[in-house]
C-alpha cells in the first residue's frame, strides 16, 4: 500500500506568518459560514425579493425623476408584487442550486430565465388590471436591468470567492474511488483541473491511473476493508466508476458501505453506449438513462429557444416585408409555377413538415428521386440562381419558424429520400432529428452547405450537427446568427 500520510502531515508555518494563516483561516470560515448552505437557502432568497422594490424605486428615480408614489398607482403596486412573484418563482427556475457543482454560465441562465419570467408574469397582472397603458415601458425595463446586473454580480462573487477558498483548500471534499475503468483517470483529471470545486481524491481502489503516484494518492487493494479507510481518512464521498456489466461485482461492496454515513456517487461508464449525450430521469418511480440527450432537453431551454425564434423571425418577416414582396414579383414573372416551393421535409422526432423557399426552378418533375441542385443546373432560372447565390431562397423558412415547425438555427432539414440514403450511409445522421431543424446552423458557417456530392462531405455536416445539439447556448446561437450575415448566405457551395 502507497504511503500518502505526507499529505495530511501538519504543515510547518513559520512563526512570522502565522498570523497571517490564522487570520486566513478565520477569514475562510466566515466566508464559508456566510455563503454556505443557509445563506443560499434563505439569505440569498430574501436579498432577491427585495432587490426588485429597491431596483423599481431606483429606476423611478433615475427615468421618471420623482418617487414611485407621485407616478401611476400601477408602479407602486408592481413595486410591491415583483418580490412576492420571484419568491415563489425563483426557486422553481432553479435559482438556488447547490454551488459546489454550479458553473458560471448555467447559475447566470437560470436566474436570466427566471428573471424574464417574473417580469412576463408582472406584464400578465398589469393587462389584467387594465394598466398597461399607464405602465412605463422604459421604468420596467430599467427595473429588470437593475435586477439582472446587480443580483448576477452578486452571485458571480461569492461563486468566485467560494472557489478562491477551496482552491487554496478550505472546504474541501474528501473523495474515495471505485473503478475498474479508464474513467479512473478521467476523475483523477478532472479533479485536478478544476480546484474550485472542492474535490480532493484521497484513495483509490481498481485500476490505477499511470499518473497516480505523483499525485499522491494511496492505492487500496481487495484486502483492504474499505468501511474503516472511509473512517480514518474522513472520506465525504466514495465515486464509483464502472460499466452498467459490472454493477452486480459492486454490490457487496455498496452493502458494505451502507453501514458508514458516506455519500456514494455512481459514474457510470457510458462511453460505448452513448449516442449523443445522456441525461438520468426519473421514470414511473425507476431511474432511466437517455443515451441520445441534447443540450436542448429542458423544458425552460427549449421554452426560450422558440420564444427567441419567433421574436427574430417575426422581425426579420417585418423588416425584409418590401424585400419579399419584390422576390415574389420577380419569381413569378420568371416562369410558370407558384411563387413557394414546398418540400415535405423531417422536422424534430422525424415528423414530416412542409418546408417553404422561394421557387428557383422551373416546373419539373421528378419520379422516386429528387437530384440535388449542381452548380450548372439548367432546371435553374435567372432570378433562381440570384435568389441561390445569396441564399435569399431561404427566405420564406421564417414562416416555418413562425408556425413552429423550424428554428433560427439548428441541422438543415433534408428532402425525405436524402434522408433514407444517409441514414443507411453515415453514423448517426438520423440524431439530428433530435432537434428543429434550423434556416442556418453550425455546418454552414463552417463551410458545410450546399450539394453535398460525397459521403464525407455528408458525415462532416452531421459532425458539425452533432457537436451544435450537444453544446447548444443561447450564445452559439447569436454567434451563428451573427457569421451567417458575412459568410453563411454566400460562398463557392450557395447554388
Amino acid at each position: 500500500m502507497l504511503d500518502i500520510l505526507n499529505v495530511h502531515r501538519p504543515v510547518i508555518i513559520p512563526a512570522h506568518s502565522r498570523k497571517q494563516h490564522s487570520i486566513l483561516e478565520s477569514f475562510a470560515h466566515f466566508a464559508q459560514m456566510i455563503l454556505g448552505h443557509w445563506a443560499r437557502d434563505y439569505v440569498l432568497r430574501l436579498f432577491d425579493a427585495l432587490l426588485w422594490t429597491a431596483a423599481a424605486y431606483v429606476a423611478g428615480i433615475l427615468w421618471m425623476g420623482v418617487s414611485l408614489e407621485e407616478t401611476s398607482k400601477i408602479h407602486v403596486t408592481l413595486a410591491y408584487t415583483l418580490p412576492l412573484i420571484s419568491f415563489l418563482l425563483f426557486p422553481v427556475m432553479g435559482c438556488y442550486k447547490p454551488w459546489r457543482t454550479l458553473d458560471y454560465r448555467s447559475m447566470l441562465q437560470s436566474f436570466f430565465l427566471a428573471t424574464m419570467c417574473v417580469g412576463l408574469s408582472a406584464v400578465g397582472i398589469t393587462f389584467l388590471m387594465h394598466e398597461i397603458s399607464s405602465l412605463s415601458r422604459m421604468w420596467f425595463l430599467m427595473t429588470l436591468l437593475i435586477v439582472f446586473v446587480t443580483s448576477a454580480l452578486i452571485r458571480v462573487i461569492a461563486l468566485s470567492m467560494l472557489r478562491w477558498l477551496r482552491s487554496n483548500g478550505f472546504n474541501l471534499r474528501r473523495i474515495m474511488v471505485i473503478s475498474n475503468t479508464d474513467m479512473s483517470e478521467e476523475l483523477m483529471e478532472l479533479v485536478q483541473e478544476n480546484p474550485g470545486f472542492g474535490y480532493k481524491i484521497i484513495g483509490m481502489m481498481g485500476r490505477i491511473p499511470s499518473t497516480l503516484q505523483q499525485q499522491g494518492v494511496e492505492f487500496l487493494d481487495q484486502s483492504t476493508l474499505v468501511n474503516d479507510f472511509i473512517t480514518k481518512k474522513n472520506i465525504d464521498e466514495v465515486w464509483i466508476a464502472a460499466l452498467p456489466s459490472q454493477t452486480d461485482t459492486l454490490k457487496p461492496l455498496i452493502e458494505e458501505m451502507q453501514q458508514n454515513a458516506v455519500s456514494i456517487r455512481w459514474f457510470p461508464d457510458l462511453s460505448s453506449m452513448t449516442i449523443l449525450g445522456n441525461r438520468l430521469e426519473n421514470l414511473m418511480g425507476h431511474p432511466s438513462m437517455v443515451l441520445n440527450a441534447t443540450a436542448l432537453e429542458s423544458k425552460a431551454t427549449r421554452l426560450a429557444k422558440s420564444v427567441f425564434d419567433r421574436l427574430f423571425a417575426l422581425f426579420v418577416l417585418l423588416m425584409l416585408s418590401p424585400l419579399l414582396a419584390f422576390i415574389a414579383v420577380m419569381v413569378k414573372i420568371s416562369s410558370p409555377g407558384p411563387v413557394l416551393f414546398r418540400q415535405l421535409r423531417q422536422g424534430v422526432s422525424g415528423k414530416p413538415f412542409h418546408c417553404l423557399k422561394f421557387r428557383t426552378m422551373v416546373m419539373h418533375f421528378e419520379k422516386g428521386t429528387i437530384t440535388q441542385a449542381t452548380a450548372q443546373d439548367s432546371r435553374i432560372t435567372p432570378i433562381g440562381r440570384l435568389l441561390r447565390k445569396t441564399s435569399m431562397d431561404e427566405l420564406p423558412q421564417f414562416i416555418n419558424v413562425l408556425l413552429g415547425n423550424m428554428s433560427v438555427v439548428g441541422p438543415r432539414p433534408h428532402a425525405l429520400q436524402h434522408n433514407e440514403y444517409y441514414s443507411k450511409q453515415v453514423g448517426r445522421y438520423m440524431q439530428r432529428h433530435m432537434t428543429k431543424p434550423g434556416i442556418t446552423g453550425w455546418a454552414q458557417i463552417n463551410g458545410y452547405r450546399g450539394e453535398t456530392d460525397t459521403l464525407n462531405k455528408m458525415a462532416k455536416r452531421v459532425e458539425f450537427d452533432i457537436y451544435y445539439m450537444n453544446n447548444w447556448s443561447f450564445w452559439l446561437d447569436l454567434k451563428i446568427i451573427f457569421w451567417t450575415a458575412f459568410r453563411g448566405w454566400t460562398g463557392k457551395n450557395a447554388y
